[in-house]
């Protein structure tokens, strides 16, 4: 049996911590400037390509998580619907969202079923970093992004690229690699339930899923996305000699994963 409730328990419990050390001031500084600032770069220009102009557009991010994408698809004119399984995550990022008088449709429920939601009403469906980690079953969450979105809707996926899943992270983050588990061995790890899938697990859901995949990016981070997709770092904690290969081997694997699909 699937420990989900694990999974539950762990984020409300750890959501007032997280929400109250995320930098939201200095996020909604960076979006006045520039409302795509919190995706990567590689994401922005995708949204870009496909979504020239989101005003008014239906936007739904399952998994909302810490909302940063949420905020920026508020800031960019969108018309925005967050869910997330953890109630706690929710409540919080509800009164952030009124707070900067963000009109957000916030659901509590699970990206895999996402019953609160009605068939063919999104024009975009965009998941974030870090979210399918907590999915065992992708059929089941793209069949329902699927489900949720307009004909010819798209399905922007943003996640950590699974080629870098295989070795310790605690132990690269010493500039030691080891390798803990081989690349196809996807899960379920750990006491909190998380998977490690691979890239054909991504593609061969999207296609069981009835999507039709339109562009694919494997990329690095760079330095200018840090403070603006990862509000919890300090400048001063960045080692920039860590986006270079040559001093850091890790650096010569793709970090990063971007998929768009559409609904055929």
């Amino acid at each position: 049996m699937f420990k989900q409730n694990k999974i539950i328990d762990d984020w409300n419990n750890c959501s007032d911590e997280w929400f109250s050390n995320t930098k939201f001031d200095e996020l909604f500084s960076a979006l006045d400037k520039d409302p795509y600032k919190d995706f990567p770069q590689t994401m922005a220009a995708m949204i870009k390509e496909y979504y020239p102009d989101l005003k008014g557009k239906n936007v739904c991010v399952p998994s909302c998580g810490d909302n940063t994408a949420v905020f920026s698809f508020c800031a960019l004119g969108a018309k925005v619907t967050a869910t997330d399984i953890s109630y706690k995550q929710i409540e919080n990022a509800r009164k952030i969202a009124e707070k900067m008088s963000f009109n957000v449709n916030y659901h509590v429920c699970d990206s895999m079923k996402l019953n609160e939601l009605s068939d063919n009403i999104y024009d975009l469906v965009y998941t974030s970093n870090g979210v399918h980690v907590w999915i065992n079953d992708l059929n089941a969450m793209y069949s329902n992004i699927d489900r949720i979105l307009k004909k010819d809707g798209k399905y922007m996926l943003f996640d950590t690229h699974p080629f870098g899943r295989p070795f310790d992270s605690k132990k690269v983050d010493k500039g030691i690699f080891e390798i803990f588990k081989p690349y196809e061995e996807v899960g379920s790890f750990g006491e909190v339930p998380n998977f490690h899938w691979r890239i054909q697990d991504y593609v061969n859901a999207l296609i069981k899923s009835g999507f039709v995949i339109s562009r694919m990016e494997e990329f690095h981070s760079v330095i200018d996305d840090i403070p603006a997709c990862n509000y919890l770092s300090e400048e001063s904690d960045i080692n920039h000699d860590n986006f270079n290969w040559h001093s850091n081997r890790y650096a010569a694997l793709p970090q990063c994963l971007g998929l768009c699909s559409h609904k055929v």
